[in-house]
């Protein structure tokens, strides 16, 4: 069967759009999936490889293919004259246009991450690196400073940094309240297609990610931020907005959802009092509460009841919300509920 070159180029797209999720399995998954003989795969494969659009490898056991990254690294010392948008032209002149989507996020996210660098980590330096390939864009932005999980520890008088990556992931924080609003880190994380934050050996994403795959074993000191953002990204901006923070009958609303796995970051369980009391810090703040019980297989009755029962009837304009909960934890909730 002969394709027209509309055809064979929609092909490709797909092939190259799918590789970084099958590099051990590309030829299997384009015959299964696009409706290709075995041949016409492996033509298509090898014509993609000459193009340099895409990689094989056979160090391995078995072939995988990847996509050809291209890597700029930038360095930038701390001084009154830096700024956020002097930055932002470097990594732009690298990177290139995008589509309006994929650039609205990106300017979001880079100037609100390496605001947060400039003004609030102490560092000495900030380095950046950005990598394009087809179909997304990567941004690492790490400084030397004091780290972002002992800022917060000190600003809110935690005990420790692992409380401190709760309390980021809620939202709304800011160690200076009257030039910022503390939202940017949250929007961020909701608006790129990975997100995630390293410092201090901890790690805050709302994907699950390990400290090892974010490159924790090269951070000495400091915060390391990266993002990955999908060029053909489906997500709107206003829409993230309205969704989390906007007005409803001249009232401003504000939603935020907590991961209770990194409660569990100290390798106990949720059954106490005192932690329920530590998740509810700053809650006032929001008006829509989602408790994401992702990975939470157990809570005990003390800290249930704390939450959906005690501090949730001194709070009725707080609306609570819970998802991914075990059958134990949606037991546990209905059970305080219904005291």
């Amino acid at each position: 069967m002969k394709y027209s070159k509309e055809l064979v180029q929609s092909i490709k797209d797909r092939i190259l759009i799918n590789a970084p999720s099958h590099p051990n399995d590309l030829v299997r998954y384009s015959i299964e999936n696009l409706s290709i003989s075995r041949n016409t795969a492996l033509k298509y494969i090898s014509e993609l490889i000459e193009e340099k659009k895409l990689l094989r490898s056979d160090a391995g056991r078995y072939t995988s293919y990847s996509l050809p990254v291209e890597t700029a690294d930038f360095t930038f010392r701390m001084s009154k004259k830096l700024s956020e948008e002097n930055i932002a032209e470097k990594i732009l002149s690298f990177i290139g246009n995008i589509q309006p989507s994929a650039a609205q996020i990106f300017d979001y996210a880079f100037m609100e991450i390496t605001n947060n660098a400039i003004e609030h980590s102490g560092a000495k330096k900030i380095h950046v690196q950005a990598q394009k390939s087809i179909g997304k864009i990567r941004i690492t932005i790490q400084d030397d400073g004091i780290g972002i999980f002992k800022k917060i520890k000190d600003s809110l008088g935690l005990q420790n940094e692992k409380q401190a990556v709760i309390e980021l992931s809620k939202g709304k924080f800011t160690s200076s309240p009257e030039n910022h609003s503390g939202e940017g880190i949250f929007f961020s994380s909701k608006l790129c297609d990975k997100f995630f934050i390293l410092s201090d050996g901890l790690i805050f994403s709302p994907q699950q990610i390990d400290t090892q795959t974010a490159g924790g074993e090269e951070l000495g000191k400091g915060t390391k931020v990266t993002f990955e953002i999908n060029l053909d990204t489906k997500k709107v901006a206003k829409e993230i907005f309205d969704e989390y923070a906007g007005f409803d009958y001249d009232k401003p609303k504000f939603k935020t959802v907590v991961q209770l796995r990194f409660m569990q970051q100290e390798g106990l369980t949720l059954t106490s009092r005192s932690q329920a009391r530590r998740l509810l810090t700053r809650m006032e703040k929001f008006t829509t509460v989602v408790l994401d019980f992702q990975e939470v297989n157990f809570i005990g009755q003390a800290f249930a009841d704390e939450i959906f029962r005690v501090y949730a009837k001194k709070h009725p304009a707080i609306k609570f919300q819970s998802t991914n909960e075990s059958p134990q934890v949606r037991a546990m909730i209905a059970h305080v509920e219904a005291q």
